[in-house]
């Protein structure tokens, strides 16, 4: 097929449907009709309607480290577009490729009339806000130019250390037609998961797996005292006997404690992170989640554990989980002898269509952790299972300590 004359935006998401997108997070805005218009024309792409700009990094960095390929975070440039930054420092901390794709109304000048506070509105600028915290941050000026800037940020986010890239598109610009030639034969990515990771993530049962981030560690995690619920859950989603054919676990956690002995176990796989902000892990799972059905594993088990104090801050993509039916469990360790006078965080799960149980007993873990199992699977929504029996810490010699009701995060 000779040139032809389409949207600049079209090229841009053939380019994207040849990297082995299969979807795109982010929060839908005017800006975005052109490329949401172009993803349903070329098709083959989905779409996952966030609620908060850095959930939509944080699902295309759990897509990204479960596939190999780069996720794709597609958000308006709207006031909270400057969300995004936390998400794109995680992603460049931890060598994840992706690509972030920001559209802006309009390149002309600000449409007069209306009230002035609305006159003297202007979308952050992201491009400069972005430049410290990516690999490259471009905003496109030309038409024409689109289709190469979306080839050479797929190419940048994958090729020596991966690490994100954004790309600033106004929708004008982006419905503009241009003269594009055929794509190049098997597409831009070349050599597939391997080459998109740069050969960090190697393949066991089956496809690639997460892993540790490059140096093969992690910190800044917040220490949590429930230390017996996580030898437990080690022990409930352990290591298999050669003859288990049950399917794959991927465990999300920003905690170095959680399930260490995870890489003698082909089967069950850590996705950690290094410098995560509170409460990441929730959206992260809804990426694993939504790679693994993507890729036909709908039996692989995803599991979040997550420290009380950051659960909230990302709580609200469980409301997106539910809408697209991504199931996974999701364990919240407190271990404070009080519980939080602030949120009860069994009807705050509700309230965004979940499911959830306490666990006051250590006795009781195991089972609440089996019923969350079967609940996710059965309601194909998120399930919590928030542990606060701090007392059992000292039943395993670990040092007493009064209850400490400061809230301190990002130290």
């Amino acid at each position: 097929m000779g040139a032809q004359r389409i949207p600049a935006v079209q090229a841009a998401v053939q380019i994207m449907k040849d990297e082995g997108v299969g979807i795109a997070f982010g929060c839908p805005g005017a800006a975005l009709l052109p490329l949401y218009a172009a993803m349903e024309r070329v098709g083959g792409i989905g779409q996952l309607s966030v609620r908060h700009e850095e959930g939509a990094v944080h699902m295309a960095d759990g897509w990204a480290r479960t596939t190999g390929k780069a996720g794709v975070a597609v958000v308006a440039a709207g006031p909270g577009a400057a969300r995004l930054i936390t998400g794109l420092h995680a992603a460049l901390q931890d060598a994840v490729p992706l690509v972030c794709i920001t559209g802006r109304e309009t390149t002309g000048p600000r449409r007069a009339g209306g009230p002035p506070r609305h006159e003297a509105y202007r979308p952050p600028d992201l491009v400069r806000l972005a430049g410290a915290v990516t690999k490259r941050a471009e905003r496109i000026e030309d038409p024409a130019r689109i289709p190469g800037a979306f080839r050479e940020a797929f190419r940048i986010a994958r090729e020596g250390r991966p690490g994100p890239v954004l790309i600033d598109v106004p929708a004008d610009l982006a419905a503009a037609e241009i003269i594009c030639g055929p794509a190049p034969a098997g597409g831009i990515g070349g050599g597939g998961p391997a080459a998109a990771t740069g050969g960090r993530w190697p393949e066991s049962g089956g496809g690639p797996a997460p892993v540790a981030p490059p140096d093969g560690t992690d910190s800044g995690a917040v220490p949590v005292p429930a230390g017996w619920a996580l030898a437990e859950l080690a022990e409930i989603f352990g290591a298999r006997s050669p003859a288990d054919t049950s399917a794959d676990t991927y465990v999300v956690s920003g905690l170095p404690e959680t399930f260490p002995g995870a890489a003698a176990d082909p089967r069950r796989h850590r996705v950690p992170r290094r410098s995560g902000p509170p409460g990441w892990e929730v959206p992260a799972a809804i990426g694993v989640r939504t790679a693994l059905d993507h890729r036909g594993e709908r039996d692989a088990e995803v599991v979040a554990v997550v420290d009380g104090r950051g659960f909230p801050f990302l709580a609200q993509e469980l409301a997106a989980a539910a809408r697209y039916e991504v199931p996974f469990v999701v364990i919240m360790l407190g271990g404070s002898e009080e519980p939080d006078p602030f949120t009860d965080h069994l009807k705050l799960v509700e309230a965004y269509g979940c499911t959830g149980r306490d666990v006051l007993d250590p006795a009781e873990l195991r089972s609440a952790v089996q019923w969350a199992r079967k609940e996710a699977v059965s309601t194909r929504r998120p399930v919590l299972v928030e542990v606060r029996a701090g007392h059992a810490a000292g039943a395993r010699g670990d040092p007493a300590a009064d209850p400490v009701h400061e809230f301190a995060h990002g130290t």
